[in-house]
């Protein structure tokens, strides 16, 4: 039996979780036409796309004001096995300058220390415009998926608008509920954020992740996806 479609649907699945539970990233830039990597802090855009807080003096920075163009490596978690079984995830494409208070918060929620530098003067918001993506979920899945694979469509204003709101709902869930959801019983997971295809958990540097069977962008859709997986 033909399962390609079955082993589509999965790759699209761990290629969205991975992007959007990744806090730490390989990033690839051009140094004068050598690729220089480096290791930089990430998190996720309303629609999935890779955040970073750069500072104007890292190399990599002055890289990209010469040449956007970008690769990002995103890893696993770590584990048991063999670190080369695990879900990866490279996406090109070039890196812009990201406005809005929204994003920095986006940021510094998932990425609690960069709080203590995230408003030095120095420091702004970068957004990485996915062109192509290479998922590989380990051996004998390298999968070819498309930015439209795991990036979210649709007007995310209306979550933007009611976030605290939601996360504060989602707080009064209790320990118990939400480490259920993460499937990490007995931890005390925090919401840190959101977005139309699930909710964002933080614990001492940690991530975790509920997704949703499909996006919401509606107030109570998106309050009703979460009670349908609790």
């Amino acid at each position: 039996m033909d399962d390609s479609g079955g082993a589509m649907a999965a790759a699209r699945r761990d290629g969205k979780r991975l992007l959007r539970m990744a806090r730490t990233g390989a990033l690839a830039t051009l140094d004068g036409g050598t690729p220089l990597t480096t290791l930089v802090g990430v998190a996720s855009d309303w629609d999935g796309a890779p955040l970073f807080l750069m500072s104007d003096l890292a190399r990599h920075t002055r890289n990209l004001a010469d040449d956007p163009r970008a690769s990002l490596l995103l890893t696993s978690e770590g584990g048991r096995g063999d670190p080369l079984n695990h879900p990866r995830l490279t996406l090109n494409g070039v890196v812009r300058r990201r406005a809005g208070e929204d994003g920095r918060e986006r940021y510094a929620r998932r990425n609690p220390k960069s709080k203590l530098y995230i408003d030095f003067a120095d420091f702004s918001l970068r957004r990485l415009e996915i062109e192509t993506v290479h998922f590989n979920g380990g051996f004998g899945r390298a999968d070819a998926l498309t930015p439209q694979d795991l990036l979210t469509p649709g007007d995310p204003a209306a979550l933007i608008a009611a976030e605290p709101a939601l996360l504060e709902r989602a707080a009064g869930l209790g320990d118990a509920a939400l480490a259920k959801l993460a499937g990490a019983v007995g931890r005390a997971w925090k919401p840190v954020g959101l977005d139309a295809e699930g909710l964002d958990l933080g614990l001492r540097g940690q991530a975790a992740r509920v997704d949703f069977d499909a996006a919401a962008l509606a107030l109570e859709a998106w309050w009703a996806a979460l009670e349908r997986l609790g």
